[in-house]
């Protein structure tokens, strides 16, 4: 029997300070078509934008270290994204038909502190 690729839920972000930009650990989903990331903050009324961004040209060794970590990263034009506000909240964005090989999810703050968790899935529809 053979199994389908996929990416058991991981954290993206674990423990992320919201004062600051925040970039995601990279997923490369070579060969996976659904990628999903949920969030979830608490904090001091943090404020901010949460966006994905893809590479088709990033690169890893064997032991997942960037081989280029000036690679191309792209925001991808999204329909909705989570509204970061309030002290505690939490959001999903659910990516479908994607082409590229790696993703990430970056926080750009406006106001306020917190911290931030940020968890990735992803298979083959």
């Amino acid at each position: 029997m053979s199994s389908r690729p996929l990416i058991k839920p991981f954290p993206a972000i674990l423990n992320g300070n919201m004062a600051t930009t925040i970039v995601s650990a990279v997923s490369v989903i070579d060969n996976l078509s659904m990628v999903s990331y949920s969030y979830s903050w608490a904090g001091t009324a943090p404020s901010g934008t949460i966006s994905v961004q893809v590479s088709n040209d990033y690169t890893q060794n064997g032991q997942g270290v960037a081989n280029n970590p000036n690679a191309t990263w792209n925001t991808l034009p999204l329909s909705s994204t989570p509204t970061v506000s309030g002290n505690t909240g939490n959001g999903l964005i659910d990516i479908d038909m994607i082409g590229s090989y790696a993703i990430r999810t970056v926080y750009t703050p406006v106001s306020g502190t917190g911290t931030l968790q940020a968890t990735v899935v992803a298979k083959v529809q």
